[in-house]
């Protein structure tokens, strides 16, 4: 009776790891799912974080826009504007929440079936992070012929955003996730300017790189999701950077 005590334990942990490996948003399905064989698709508006409210309906309109345009076969059902809103409406008839379905496949699902959709993509924008470096490192501008031109010397700075976006993409008919990862954007700023000159550059702010976020997300987001169709988006992408050549010690410095 003891050996099969004992013997038990390693089964048992085997399933706890089995369970927990697919964590409180569900399995990951990174694969792309097969959008064009749908012939109407719902997209949700988006749950957001602290600071990402303004996303939260932004971004889904323009997903929606994008794939439609890529996808003009498909019917795109999604909330437009406050007056065009079948898909927050009908969350509202059935007395459902963004949360509700996003926790819940079957729920969302329900709402797509309700929307006569084959599929039903939903999200969740966590909060960006931002970061501001500076690089005390002194560069002199290179000049039209080999060499350094001149005595001024030049500094850089980076500014980035950084966030993550959980997308579910649901099959209506059984209740299935057929797509259920992280999507990231990452984007980059440098700047580079006279020491003198500091006061006088003008910096991307927080709200600036949110509206950015705004735009180019949704492009990442419709490239991970039907990449056969539409052009790579890369995460990581540099926004800004200057037109001026620098030199260091290493030789010419790379914005990347």
């Amino acid at each position: 009776m003891r050996l099969l005590r004992f013997s038990l334990i390693p089964l048992v942990l085997v399933i706890i790891a089995g369970c927990s490996s697919s964590g409180k948003d569900g399995p990951t399905i990174s694969t792309a799912p097969a959008l064009s064989e749908a012939t109407r698709i719902a997209i949700t508006s988006f749950i957001a974080g602290d600071k990402t409210g303004i996303l939260g309906k932004r971004i889904p309109l323009n997903l929606a826009t994008r794939l439609e345009l890529a996808l003009k076969d498909v019917e795109w059902i999604y909330d437009q504007s406050d007056k065009v809103n079948p898909v927050a409406a009908k969350l509202q008839e059935l007395g459902l929440t963004l949360e509700d379905i996003f926790a819940d496949s079957a729920l969302a699902a329900k709402v797509g079936k309700e929307l006569k959709a084959d599929l039903i993509i939903v999200g969740r924008i966590d909060n960006p992070k931002f970061t501001d470096k500076d690089y005390s490192t002194l560069l002199k501008r290179q000049g039209r012929q080999a060499g350094i031109s001149g005595t001024a010397t030049y500094i850089r700075k980076r500014l980035s955003a950084l966030i993550k976006t959980r997308i579910k993409v649901i099959d209506t008919k059984t209740g299935d996730l057929v797509f259920n990862d992280w999507v990231r954007d990452y984007l980059k700023y440098w700047y580079a300017f006279q020491t003198q000159q500091r006061r006088q550059i003008v910096f991307k702010t927080e709200e600036n790189m949110m509206a950015d976020l705004g735009n180019h997300l949704p492009r990442r987001i419709a490239y991970v999701l039907y990449p056969t169709g539409l052009p790579e988006v890369k995460e990581g992408e540099i926004l800004l950077k200057p037109e001026v050549k620098l030199l260091g010690n290493d030789g010419v410095i790379a914005f990347d």
